[in-house]
């Protein structure tokens, strides 16, 4: 196995292990009510605490990998997550596992951005696509195989973060061994290496993929837990519709090979609208397999095409900071999710599934106006060499 391939499979792994934290305790609600002796309500914010901090840290350790450099904050990270996990092994009481989950998803952030800037930059050029496609596939199949773990296991939620600490630190170990040593970031024109957070918002491509990013795993997370809700009127197996799902997370794969045929952001666009179309599936009483494996197979391909529309439209000393707002806004949508789903089931199926559906179809029209004003202006300037 050459280096490159070693690295990619371990950063999948790690990315796996690590995203998985945020869907982990959906199906675990009831489990760590009962733990705790606490309220299913406060219980169910074990996921939404995880989640606004993990999408807080994004904002930090990105610009800070564009600083310090991607193998430090990587492997750092990674240790400091293996140690907060085993800490929130030991919580007395929900208070406790509930701020325990504040300091793990906050240093878990260290991961998903960095890792995408080390393939960005570290991988050969003509793998690059096809590993962000890899990397992306990794951080969506944590949702399924995570929730099929905590509902399939018969241990406690203090156990499960016993048994899971040990592997945080094990990967940061073998990240350490393939992850190229860090460059010093050359000075830009102003002497500073910094990135600025102005000139990003200045870029439509960028500014409007944050946008669209916010969007899609609500659209996800919104179908997940609609489908708890639905299950628990036994209507429907929730693990049933989330093995249809399963599969078409595969299209991840194919995204590097769709974004060279159409482009990364016509990529992002069609799999936004085939996830709405999902949800608008999902509201045909008995369709919930069917919409499951649609939303899916959007979902595959929306993330990937964002994530590569980002890291071609930034410029080299602001990537890192864009990929973290980016994975920032795209989980601040999957945080979002959980109590916008809870209000939205009781006006019915329409609005749980509907919203989502309108709010992706929206983020997709914005962005499609981006690109048709970028190209306007390009086609009136005259050719500069530049990409």
């Amino acid at each position: 196995m050459t280096r490159s391939n070693l690295l990619m499979a371990l950063l999948m792994l790690t990315g796996i292990i690590v995203v998985g934290q945020l869907y982990l305790t959906i199906p675990m609600i009831s489990a760590i009510a009962a733990e705790f002796s606490a309220e299913t309500q406060t219980a169910s914010w074990a996921g939404t605490a995880f989640g606004f901090a993990y999408a807080c840290g994004f904002l930090v350790f990105g610009p800070l990998s564009d600083r310090v450099g991607r193998r430090v904050v990587l492997v750092a990270g990674l240790v400091a997550v293996g140690l907060a996990t085993f800490l929130l092994s030991l919580s007395a009481d929900i208070s406790q596992f509930l701020t325990g989950r504040v300091v793990q998803g906050f240093l878990a952030a260290s991961f998903p951005p960095v890792a995408l800037t080390v393939i960005a930059e570290a991988l050969p050029l003509e793998k690059r696509a096809f590993g962000i496609s890899l990397m992306s596939f990794a951080f969506l199949i944590a949702a399924p195989l995570s929730q099929f773990f905590g509902a399939g296991i018969s241990e406690t939620a203090t156990s499960i973060m016993f048994m899971l600490s040990p592997l945080y630190v094990i990967m940061a170990a073998a990240l350490l061994m393939v992850v190229p040593r860090d460059q010093r970031a050359k000075p830009s024109a102003a002497g500073k290496p910094h990135s600025h957070l102005s000139e990003m918002f200045a870029n439509a491509m960028v500014s409007t993929s944050w946008l669209a990013a916010l969007t899609v795993l609500l659209g996800f997370v919104s179908f997940q837990v609609g489908t708890v809700l639905l299950a628990q009127d036994g209507g429907i197996s929730a693990q049933t519709v989330r093995l249809a799902g399963l599969p078409p997370l595969a299209l991840s794969l194919f995204a590097a090979y769709l974004s060279k045929r159409w482009t990364p952001s016509v990529t992002g666009r069609v799999g936004m609208v085939v996830a709405a179309l999902g949800l608008a599936v999902a509201v045909i009483p008995g369709a919930m397999i069917a919409a499951s494996a649609i939303i899916s197979a959007g979902v595959a391909l929306a993330v990937p095409g964002l994530i590569a529309t980002i890291a071609g439209a930034a410029a080299d000393h602001n990537r890192g900071l864009a990929m973290s707002v980016y994975t920032f806004c795209l989980f601040v949508g999957a945080s979002v999710a959980p109590p916008l789903a809870l209000s939205l089931s009781g006006i019915g199926t329409a609005a749980l599934f509907g919203l989502p559906a309108a709010v992706l179809l929206i983020a997709a029209l914005i962005l499609t106006l981006a690109v048709s004003r970028r190209a306007k202006a390009h086609s009136l300037q005259p050719a500069t060499g530049e990409r």
